[in-house]
């Protein structure tokens, strides 16, 4: 398998579309990130966004939207935001049998564009659920180390 690529490696542009469609699915239902999808239709969305992900992993150039940070200017989108998105992101990957070195790269490349995409450092509904968010995250860790 020397000289595959990691789009080629899980099969190509259906399982990346099918992933992404996925981690849309969470955030549709995200208490805090949901908002920003609203009238979003989800399959020109996750296929908009396995296309701009393609080359990063080796696949063919088949985005042709405008840059992230245009697509991204009016969202007003937090750093507290897009780390909860890239967790998510991240996560969904791992879910689908990624390997792990293959996630990370996936995530450098995603990580790359955070100054693009985000427009504020931190907004209220971040002030609200970080709380919430860093217990949620506790409790799942202390959860897999009482299983262990």
């Amino acid at each position: 398998m020397s000289g595959q690529t990691i789009y080629e490696k899980y099969g190509g542009f259906e399982f990346w579309h099918h992933c992404i469609y996925d981690l849309y699915l969470d955030m549709f239902d995200h208490p805090e990130i949901s908002y920003h999808f609203i009238g979003v239709n989800i399959i020109t969305l996750s296929t908009h966004q396995a296309q701009f992900l393609s080359p990063a992993i080796g696949g063919p150039v088949l985005y042709k939207g405008p840059p992230m940070k245009l697509v991204h200017k009016d969202l007003d989108i937090s750093e507290f935001q897009f780390a909860e998105i890239a967790k998510a992101f991240a996560q969904v990957f791992r879910d689908n049998g990624v390997e792990e070195k293959d996630v990370l790269h996936i995530m450098k490349f995603v990580g790359s564009f955070q100054k693009a995409i985000t427009s504020s450092k931190v907004n209220l509904i971040d002030e609200i659920m970080r709380p919430f968010y860093s217990f949620v995250e506790w409790l799942t860790k202390f959860g897999k180390a009482k299983e262990e």
